[in-house]
């Protein structure tokens, strides 16, 4: 039912020493929470404040890099995610440059590269975090790297989910990522009307509401016994393939045909509404996405759906809309452009500004692979799956200013909210 306990470091207002008690103290304090609950957090998870332009002089970086794996590696914790801001128009070369040696030494560390906040984007950026993505590529064959990259659009601080997630507070805080998927699972096989969405949603909110509170309730408990922050959870509809849990599925059950027919955006933002609906009923406090996760090559439904053309890129842009982490786990040519990607990026930016949602762009070059070829990753925790092309794109786009804010439909001609 947990998917990871994801502990925010803050690294630049607490000595390394009082960090590290700190951490072991939440840690033990979680530990026998769960043992209590009978509970089993798959992982345990670090994230950093993001790294700034001071991050820039050789060696910085790396130092705290090797700090967090240490103390992860001596408290048993399985990744950490180091945030890149990009936001502030100063100098980038050297932390991305030192960042792309840090992804193959730190087998455990994630990447999230911050391109937007408050509805604006760091325009000129998104082409360089385009070609960063084309060059952790080309650290593997199979492209896997990029598993721990992702851009991120108007995230909110300590969400749990990788990679999308930042440290942001002068103390430790901690946030739960759950698994929701089965218990909607569940909840849709035990409704003989699936056509009848007001039934599922009631049904769904009776299942999902106190679970949720009885989560929410063990985190506070965590909270007062360790000293540390309680953020909230994230209980988002997500995939897992090693167990064949596909947020696909439930959208099929919603809808009676594949995934990427017609209402497959309607049931998203349905499966959403009912998710947050059992949130407010159970009274958690909650932090991330919350919402329905499409993440192509973790859902093995989903990856069916691309392998039979059910699904296009454009499709899963459309359902970017309504869902809660934009556009995940897309394997796409090893010699990609890195203006398509960049323009790809710009288009979930212009979306989640737009629509006032977090959004994220995980995307997997695959070297050496062309479209309508398949992946070869070959890993139990990840499935294969169809490359899918981008079109063709050959401008950089640039802004004269560091961050650029999309006035509509978010916001009227004048500038204020709507």
């Amino acid at each position: 039912m947990i998917r990871s306990l994801t502990v925010g470091l803050p690294l630049e207002d607490l000595s390394t020493s009082e960090i590290a008690s700190r951490v072991r103290r939440l840690l033990e304090t979680a530990n026998r929470a769960f043992a209590d609950a009978s509970l089993s957090p798959r992982t345990r998870r670090f994230t950093l404040p993001p790294s700034s332009s001071a991050d820039e002089a050789e060696g910085v970086l790396l130092s705290r890099v090797r700090w967090v794996d240490k103390l992860a590696r001596a408290t048993e914790v399985r990744w950490f995610c180091l945030p890149i801001d990009l936001l502030d128009g100063a100098t980038r070369g050297g932390r991305l440059a030192n960042t792309l040696d840090a992804v193959g030494r730190f087998e455990r560390m994630f990447v999230n590269l911050v391109l937007a906040a408050d509805g604006r984007t760091a325009v000129n950026a998104v082409h360089d975090a385009a070609r960063f993505v084309l060059d952790v590529s080309s650290k593997s064959n199979n492209g896997f790297d990029n598993f721990r990259v992702g851009a991120s659009f108007n995230c909110p601080p300590n969400a749990p989910f990788f990679p999308f997630s930042r440290h942001e507070g002068a103390g430790v805080a901690f946030s739960l990522a759950l698994e929701t998927t089965q218990l909607a699972e569940q909840a849709l096989r035990a409704c003989t009307t699936p056509h009848d969405v007001g039934a599922v949603r009631d049904l769904l909110v009776q299942i999902l509401a106190p679970a949720l509170r009885s989560l929410d309730e063990l985190g506070m408990r965590i909270a007062e016994g360790s000293g540390a922050e309680y953020r909230g959870l994230d209980a988002s509809l997500a995939p897992l393939p090693a167990e064949d849990v596909s947020v696909a599925a439930l959208v099929e059950s919603v809808i009676g045909a594949p995934v990427g027919s017609h209402a497959s955006v309607y049931a998203t933002a349905f499966l959403t509404d009912a998710l947050r609906a059992a949130v407010v009923a159970s009274g958690a406090r909650t932090v991330g996405f919350n919402g329905v996760m499409y993440s192509l090559l973790e859902d093995r439904r989903l990856a069916v759906a691309n392998n039979q053309r059910r699904i296009s890129l454009d499709g899963l842009l459309a359902l970017s809309t309504v869902c809660a982490c934009g556009l995940d786990m897309v394997p796409i040519p090893g010699r990609s452009f890195p203006e398509e990607i960049a323009a790809l990026m710009l288009d979930v930016a212009a979306l989640s500004s737009s629509l006032s949602k977090p959004l994220g762009v995980r995307l997997l070059p695959i070297p050496g692979a062309h479209v309508n070829e398949f992946t070869r990753l070959n890993l139990d925790f990840l499935c294969d799956s169809r490359v899918v092309g981008l079109t063709s794109n050959d401008r950089r786009f640039v802004s004269r200013e560091p961050l650029l804010e999309l006035l509509v439909p978010r916001r009227g001609p004048e500038g204020a909210r709507r």
